[in-house]
């Protein structure tokens, strides 16, 4: 691990509080102090050193437990971070912040639910802890449990009704639960707190192209672009908006701006493939076809509607082979709606009639 370069008045202090710990190699408070002041460098290592001298001369000392723990956490050494919270809590039960903090390890090892509880116990000790129900809302979203999650949110915005990060979450979350109004709503308060969060107008306009406010979705991915001409994600949702609302030439401008600034795009093809389809440009849809599946083999659709363009074309042979390799992917993938729609158009095609 690299270091903090120390400075002067850093050495002089280290100098000091070895010269105590020599005189007096028992003095707890010069090893707190120590161990505080390697931390200040991120020197971990050196940092719980002097605090499990503390604890080999005072096994209670529920402060060393903590202050190791975080070290511990530093050096990504959960098991032990785990172990020295759980003997803070065994000395101290009342103490909201070795569970809060056991619950962010917990949550750093993916261990979800092991999280909850701990900033449920920190809650219960101290109902105002904000960051505990924020902690909680996320990791209730890890376990897809929405509902929880916004109430979690709710409570941190309680607490302080200042705070973006909690609307642009619950927003997310009431999102996920297809409560679109109150997302688009959490969504403008956040954007209305932090007028640059690039992240709430995108995922804002998400919202306003599945509801059909195409205009509204539009000047949102269109807020972003002003701030980040180079994510072509933004470029393929307005693309696909513009698609939506029939605008095919702004559609097709914004597809083509997605595989500019990445040429392994496939969706953005593959889309832009409909448009074109849309407008009777079949020779260039059928080329973008062919580049969606060159960069992804197993894309269904775009053999599906690659098949289309050679039917309208009267291409029988051409339409077969791609509606066939559509229908064995489909049927592959478990999509049994698409299996049988392809299916279909494949027995009409096939038929003398």
């Amino acid at each position: 691990m690299d270091k903090k370069s120390a400075s002067p008045n850093y050495q002089n202090i280290l100098a000091e509080l070895n010269q105590m710990i020599e005189l007096n190699s028992d003095d707890v408070e010069a090893y707190y102090r120590r161990s505080e002041l390697y931390y200040s460098q991120e020197d971990y290592r050196a940092g719980i050193e002097d605090l499990t001298a503390i604890l080999q001369r005072d096994s209670n000392a529920t402060l060393a437990y903590m202050f190791r723990a975080y070290g511990y956490g530093k050096l990504d050494n959960n098991q032990k971070a785990i172990q020295d919270y759980t003997s803070a809590i065994a000395l101290c039960p009342n103490y909201a912040k070795a569970y809060y903090n056991r619950g962010i390890i917990y949550n750093e090892l993916e261990q979800y639910q092991q999280a909850i509880d701990d900033y449920s116990l920190a809650i219960r000790i101290n109902p105002d802890y904000l960051e505990a129900y924020y902690n909680r809302g996320i990791a209730h979203n890890k376990l897809k449990q929405y509902l929880q999650a916004i109430s979690d949110y709710t409570q941190v915005i309680r607490l302080d009704p200042l705070d973006g990060e909690a609307y642009y979450n619950r927003a997310n979350t009431y999102n996920r639960v297809k409560q679109y109004a109150q997302a688009v709503t959490d969504y403008d308060r956040a954007i209305e707190l932090n007028p640059q969060d690039l992240e709430a107008y995108y995922n804002r306009a998400n919202v306003y192209h599945k509801t059909k406010v195409y205009d509204r979705a539009i000047a949102d991915y269109g807020q972003v672009i002003k701030y980040n001409s180079r994510h072509a994600p933004t470029y393929y949702n307005r693309g696909t908006t513009y698609l939506s609302d029939e605008q095919y030439q702004k559609a097709i401008a914004d597809f083509s701006q997605a595989v500019k600034l990445n040429p392994n795009y496939a969706e953005a093809y593959y889309n832009r493939a409909i448009t074109y389809n849309k407008i009777a440009k079949y020779q260039e849809a059928i080329a973008d076809h062919q580049k969606a599946i060159a960069l992804n083999n197993d894309y269904a659709e775009a053999y599906g509607n690659l098949g289309l363009v050679y039917q309208t074309l009267n291409k029988k042979d051409l339409a077969i082979d791609n509606l066939e390799q559509a229908a064995k992917l489909f049927k592959q993938q478990g999509n049994q709606p698409l299996y049988k729609y392809v299916s279909d158009k494949l027995a009409m095609l096939r038929s003398p009639n």
